[in-house]
């Protein structure tokens, strides 16, 4: 009898913890995970400062205008003694003088100047004229010049059609003054040459007598 009832005490032990575990596990069943919540807003980064306006390029300034030939760039020949006659039969008659810097930029847009000189008779000095040059009354002479490739031609012509040139030794001598192209941006010269007299010629650009 003893054996017995412990051993339904024991059962009812057992049996009372599982109904209370049972009812542990109903009645503390955990529920389901709920669904996530919306995702917070991601703060905007903050906007980059803007880049500086490029400042604007400054104004080119004018270009200058170009300056007169300089004495060393200006060419002069020595006095060369005349090859005319002194009975020239013909209407006109010419000679020519070495001039090998005469090319083509010089042609175009140099100034090419000659000049003629004669003794006078006296002590009076050189008269010196510069080419072309009309003599009338009694002499009726013309002395003129054309500038080429390497070389001046120098001519005399008779004034009156028909006529012979005559005296070519009047004038005895000759040079002739080379200036380099000196344009401004104008298209000019700032200085006309063939307006300035022998005498200022040689001082502007200090050719020697």
């Amino acid at each position: 009898m003893m054996k017995t009832k412990k051993t339904t005490t024991m059962m009812c032990c057992i049996l009372a913890a599982m109904l209370f575990m049972a009812s542990c596990s109903k009645d503390g069943e955990q529920g389901p995970v709920g669904p996530a919540g919306p995702q917070g807003e991601q703060g905007s980064a903050g906007l980059a400062g803007a880049d500086g306006a490029d400042g604007a390029d400054g104004v080119d300034g004018a270009q200058g205008e170009q300056g007169e030939p300089g004495t060393a760039n200006v060419i002069y020949s020595d006095w060369v003694n005349t090859e005319f006659s002194n009975n020239i039969i013909t209407t006109s008659s010419s000679f020519t003088i070495d001039a090998p810097q005469i090319d083509s930029d010089l042609l175009n847009f140099g100034t090419i100047l000659v000049y003629a000189r004669r003794v006078v008779i006296g002590g009076g000095g050189n008269l010196v004229y510069q080419l072309p040059i009309v003599f009338g009354t009694a002499r009726q002479q013309s002395y003129y010049f054309r500038a080429q490739g390497g070389e001046i031609r120098i001519t005399v012509a008779a004034n009156e059609e028909g006529e012979n040139a005559g005296d070519g030794t009047f004038l005895e001598q000759y040079r002739y003054v080379l200036i380099p192209g000196a344009v401004s941006t104008s298209g000019k010269s700032s200085i006309d040459y063939q307006k300035m007299t022998y005498e200022e010629i040689t001082a502007h650009f200090e050719i020697e007598n």
